[in-house]
């Protein structure tokens, strides 16, 4: 009689194969039927999602398995174009779960941190799920440098900012421009010009096409507040020089004090009110977000306007 062993690695192999098959084609499965089902039940479905300490009783030893399903389906609710603020933080929370169950999932947190915070304003949530995984991956330097962005253009906080830049400057595999980058945004928090850094900076190391977007109209509302404050800047001196108000922003060209009057980034000429001497940009949905996000507190403190050339005054003029 034959002996029945070699047949049993012949087993294994085929189980082994049908495993990674199944392993395979389950989340492409997973994937089509979520794409397929409405935004609003995916988001329904993730409210009820159960807190990390009492899944991970539930899943038995399969925690890794179960984080992945759950942030397949956290990727689907964070891509609805139309996502609600409500959507945003059920995302959050479903994130907050599986990195309950897999605390190294770094890519979780770069990429919930960075959509929280970039896209839907969700700051809080942002800097939260992004500081509990700079518990478990220590050496991830991107964790807090999007940390830093939240502070510096979304809180207003410089020095904040600069802390968390410093600190990812310190770790593995960081830019080398990260040390001067947090001394900039330290002594320069009110300054656009240190906004734009910033942000390229950003755009840099993002990978994500609607990210990158999202980065490039932040940069062009920056530009257009530093021109603005530019141009206004420059009415003020026209004022001081002529005794009166100009009528139009090509006057401060024609009366030398600035070399040229530089055009929105979104396209459209700035727009003067001689009346108040307030300049606005068509193109710019609401200055007062773009003013805050820019100046914050310190625009009383901000240094001197940087724009196409402010011509020097006479001496004994301001």
């Amino acid at each position: 009689m034959k002996s029945a062993r070699p047949f049993a690695p012949v087993v294994t192999r085929v189980t082994l194969i049908l495993l990674l098959t199944l392993g395979t084609l389950v989340p492409i499965a997973l994937s089509l039927v979520e794409r397929e089902r409405p935004a609003a039940h995916r988001a329904l479905e993730l409210e009820y999602l159960p807190k990390g300490e009492y899944l991970r009783v539930a899943v038995l030893g399969y925690r890794q398995i179960a984080a992945d399903l759950i942030w397949l389906k956290a990727v689907y609710q964070f891509g609805e174009r139309k996502q609600t603020r409500a959507g945003y933080r059920w995302a959050y929370h479903a994130v907050d779960v599986l990195t309950d169950l897999d605390p190294k999932f770094s890519m979780a947190y770069y990429a919930a941190g960075t959509i929280l915070g970039v896209w839907s304003g969700q700051v809080k949530e942002s800097i939260a799920i992004l500081e509990k995984g700079m518990r478990h991956n220590p050496d991830m330097w991107q964790l807090p440098f999007v940390i830093g962005y939240d502070y510096y253009y979304e809180l207003c906080d410089p020095t904040k900012a600069a802390q968390y830049f410093r600190q990812a400057s310190l770790l593995p595999g960081a830019p080398d421009y990260l040390p001067k980058l947090a001394a900039r945004m330290t002594v320069e928090g009110g300054d656009p010009g240190a906004a734009l850094e910033f942000l390229a900076r950003m755009t840099e190391q993002t990978k994500d096409e609607r990210m990158r977007e999202a980065l490039v109209q932040r940069i062009k509302e920056v530009v257009s507040e530093r021109d603005i404050r530019f141009l206004e800047e420059g009415v003020r001196r026209y004022r001081a020089q002529h005794g009166k108000s100009p009528a139009k922003l090509e006057d401060l060209v024609t009366g030398e004090i600035i070399n040229e009057v530089p055009r929105s980034p979104f396209g459209e000429p700035y727009v003067f009110e001689d009346s108040t001497g307030r300049v606005s940009d068509p193109g710019l949905r609401e200055r007062l977000q773009v003013h805050r996000h820019v100046d914050c507190q310190t625009v009383k403190q901000s240094p001197p306007v940087q724009g196409p050339g402010l011509i020097p005054p006479p001496a004994g003029k301001s």
